[in-house]
């Protein structure tokens, strides 16, 4: 991240002193139109962030972090902006949550309209366009952290869950259980989910655990769905035709747990029985998870360790320490519930 920018810098750039920056920056009359013009185009070019923040700042009246969350309704999230709001008022901060929908210009515009905010740093929770936010950031000199298994490539520091771990376990559990004909429900995520960086690394797992199980995958039993994250979907098409085409399986791992209901009632239109004919688990423990009958078993994703561990990387960024771009994998836990019983 570049070096902040200050006034002394808009100064020197504008060939003007000081006091006249800040009184132009602050529309004061006795500032002429033209060099107010003049002065704030060139604070916008250099990322210079305007007094409403630094007065705040300054006070240490006011000491604020943001959070951006994704444009979706996938309440995921939600426990994370939890445990991160804990987590920075536990550090004497406020926490602001910033909403990507409905945004024009995407991620790029909410970071840039963090000028205007006292905030000294923000959390990037799962936002496709990485390269925007990062481009966002450093013209503002705003320091960042991000909770995103989307992207393949690390653009902030980045704390996500062990996908392919999880997979690995969830469907070595099926295995455990007897399970020998393990399908995987799988898609392409789209536009709004990035890279799909998770789904890749979900697969890899399910297909380590066969493999140290000694089952031979068969591709017959890899499904993959148009719109795996569409709420609106009754059944899944593609694997109401794979069953029509003679599918045999006893058990289905879904990359994530919204798919496991349209998946549950393709199976029982097909007439199989969930768990005795075929066990099916998920991802990520979300309330939907609880919802289905019978109860799904899944994969818990950390999402109270990855809020507080974001704060605190955050923080320590705030204050001057260099923060590497890595990606902080945080463990998950296998949840067992009736959809997996044994047959």
């Amino acid at each position: 991240m570049r070096k902040k920018t200050t006034l002394a810098d808009v100064s020197r750039e504008a060939g003007v002193g000081v006091a006249t920056v800040s009184r132009a920056l602050g529309d004061h009359p006795d500032v002429s139109a033209a060099t107010r013009e003049k002065v704030r185009e060139i604070a916008r070019r250099m990322g210079y962030r305007p007094s409403i923040a630094a007065r705040a700042l300054r006070s240490g009246e006011f000491h604020a972090v943001s959070a951006i969350i994704p444009d979706t309704g996938w309440g995921w999230w939600e426990p994370v902006v939890h445990a991160a709001f804990e987590a920075a008022s536990a550090a004497g901060y406020q926490l602001m949550v910033h909403p990507v929908a409905g945004a024009e210009g995407g991620v790029s515009s909410v970071i840039d309209g963090l000028t205007n905010v006292p905030t000294e740093g923000v959390i990037i929770i799962s936002v496709p366009d990485q390269d925007g936010a990062r481009r966002a950031c450093d013209q503002i000199s705003l320091p960042a952290v991000a909770i995103d298994d989307t992207s393949r490539e690390i653009r902030f520091p980045t704390i996500s869950s062990r996908n392919r771990a999880g997979a690995r376990d969830v469907v070595a559990h099926l295995v455990s259980q007897g399970r020998r004909s393990v399908g995987l429900l799988r898609g392409t995520a789209g536009p709004q989910w990035g890279e799909g960086q998770f789904l890749e690394e979900r697969a890899a797992g399910y297909r380590d655990a066969l493999e140290d199980a000694g089952i031979a995958v068969d591709d017959r039993w890899v499904v993959d769905v148009a719109n795996p994250f569409d709420e609106s979907v009754t059944t899944w098409p593609e694997l109401d035709a794979a069953i029509a085409d003679g599918l045999e399986i006893d058990a289905l791992f879904c990359v994530a747990d919204l798919m496991a209901a349209p998946a549950l009632r393709s199976l029982r239109g097909a007439g199989k029985s969930v768990p005795h004919d075929v066990a099916v688990v998920g991802f990520d423990d979300e309330r939907a998870a609880l919802l289905l009958d019978p109860q799904l078993t899944t994969v818990r994703q950390p999402y109270e360790a990855m809020g507080r561990l974001a704060v605190e990387l955050l923080l320590e960024a705030i204050d001057g320490v260099a923060q590497p771009h890595v990606r902080h994998e945080l463990d998950t836990s296998l949840v067992v519930r009736r959809s997996s019983a044994s047959s």
